[in-house]
């Protein structure tokens, strides 16, 4: 009987260290990244930037590369300009609004920030440069007295829109984000509970 006894709990033990890999309560770069995989954040991993419409002038020496940018996009389709003096003004074509976040409540869903400034009455627009993914999960950080957990992940972007050239200088640190998940009572979560 005692053969038996060392057996079966040698066999629990075996198995609780096994299936300990898995533990719901515990967060690593892995499990953070499969979870992010699972729930992709389509406003988080979407690049919206500023794009002035109103009131442009060519004419100084650092907005030459810019006027032809925006010729482009208007030969594209997506922008009309409109010159009044020696100042432009743009508008977005039908195609170009696709792209456009004309309201402050839609561009709260993309930045809270700009949608800020945008309530402010700022003269600039707002347009979808880029799509992002997860590519990989560099750090996990627990704060057990909020049982909560900040990852900071590495982004790639998977889709450039015509507007990409607004992001003039993508640095290493704009593309990694913080992603919070909850502790609870059955383990780590990131999606948002349906």
């Amino acid at each position: 009987m005692n053969m038996r006894k060392t057996i079966a709990i040698l066999s629990v033990l075996l198995m609780g260290a096994l299936s300990g890999c898995d533990d719901p309560m515990e967060l690593d770069n892995k499990k953070a990244l499969l979870m992010l995989e699972e729930c992709p954040d389509e406003y988080g991993l979407t690049k919206v930037m500023p794009i002035k419409a109103k009131y442009i002038d060519f004419r100084m020496d650092n907005m030459k590369e810019l006027q032809k940018a925006y010729e482009a996009l208007e030969s594209q389709g997506l922008i009309t300009l409109t010159k009044t003096g020696s100042l432009y003004h743009i508008d977005f074509t039908e195609k170009g609004k696709e792209l456009a976040i004309i309201s402050p409540k839609e561009l709260k869903k993309y930045d809270r920030r700009l949608a800020s400034m945008m309530m402010l009455g700022s003269s600039n627009r707002y347009v979808i440069t880029s799509r992002r993914e997860v590519s990989e999960v560099l750090e996990v950080q627990e704060v057990p007295q909020l049982n909560m957990a900040e990852a900071i992940a590495k982004l790639e972007i998977t889709e450039k829109t015509p507007f990409h050239f607004l992001e003039e200088a993508v640095t290493e640190h704009s593309m990694r984000k913080r992603f919070r998940f909850r502790k609870t009572t059955e383990g780590w979560k990131y999606c948002e509970p349906e």
